[in-house]
């Protein structure tokens, strides 16, 4: 094996250890000390791969938007037939309450540093563009283009809220979250398709 590889075995061997600690912990209890100790490393070893911890969680987040994609794509094939922009603002809430300990983490503010070349590689290869899924439906609501941008931010801010609320048990879904989404969609934020 090259020196290489060994490199990204081992940076791949410490994200998968972060990301299981962080689900099963969450962000509190995470540290790259223990991230280290837990896969027989020494506590240096996190920043022979990861500049800082800035870094290292830029780097944690990225594979959790990864996961998110994959999930996405995953639901948007398996409900076809759907409207695939519901059933990405449907499934996110699902996902990030399912694995709430990824929600907190990705509106913790961690990370936020400089990407470097395996966080934007890697999040390039996430295949479901939701920006590119909304402004399609955006186009067959009627929406006019230069509005896409104002209702893509209303539409996230809705969805990050939802989810924050919900994870913090702010509120308490029961059920189906398919009305519910259908209800904020096409009620509140008047965006139904055109027949």
């Amino acid at each position: 094996m090259t020196r290489h590889g060994e490199f990204n075995k081992t940076k791949e061997t410490l994200l998968k250890m972060a990301l299981g600690m962080i689900k099963e912990e969450g962000i509190e209890a995470f540290s790259a000390r223990k991230m280290a100790e837990k896969c027989g490393f020494t506590h240096q070893a996190p920043y022979r791969y990861f500049k800082n911890k800035e870094d290292l969680m830029e780097n944690i987040i990225t594979e959790v938007l990864v996961q998110l994609g994959d999930y996405l794509n995953e639901m948007v094939r398996k409900r076809n037939g759907e409207e695939p922009f519901l059933v990405i603002f449907e499934e996110s809430i699902r996902f990030l309450v399912k694995n709430s300990n990824y929600g907190i983490l990705l509106y913790s503010g961690e990370g936020r540093g400089q990407a470097n070349e395996y966080v934007t590689e890697r999040r390039e290869r996430i295949r479901v563009n939701f920006r590119a899924v909304a402004e399609d439906y955006f186009t067959r609501c009627g929406v006019p283009k230069k509005k896409y941008n104002d209702i893509f931010d209303a539409v996230n801010a809705i969805l990050n809220g939802l989810i924050l609320r919900i994870i913090n048990r702010a509120i308490v879904v029961e059920g189906s979250l398919k009305p519910a989404v259908r209800i904020i969609v096409e009620d509140i934020l008047h965006l139904k398709t055109r027949r």
